[in-house]
């Protein structure tokens, strides 16, 4: 598995942002709320891709994707909300005004 050489894609159908590894498929659901921000609902990694960095990069990518849309976030999933927390100088700016971490 060559992590550095996926890209993270946007199925716009089923709502969720997506990495595919092999067989393997890791996401984050999202909701676009009436006012134009994004609801980070629920992140989901195979077990199998877990500590791998795979969350990580899934949510880095998610996140650029929305910043690339001028959208802005409220983070509900606990992981993506931790991730943030973790890297504020990068990503709290894609805040919504109404976003609590």
């Amino acid at each position: 598995m060559d992590l550095a050489s996926l890209k993270t894609i946007d199925n716009k159908d089923l709502n969720r942002f997506e990495l595919k590894l092999d067989d393997q498929l890791a996401y984050i659901e999202y909701k676009e709320g009436k006012s134009g921000d994004v609801y980070l609902i629920h992140t989901e990694v195979p077990e199998i891709l877990e500590g791998k960095g795979v969350g990580h990069k899934l949510v880095r990518e998610s996140l650029e994707i929305i910043e690339n849309g001028n959208f802005r976030i409220i983070p509900l999933c606990p992981f993506v909300r931790s991730f943030i927390q973790n890297n504020k100088a990068d990503y709290q700016h894609l805040l919504s005004e109404r976003a609590k971490l």
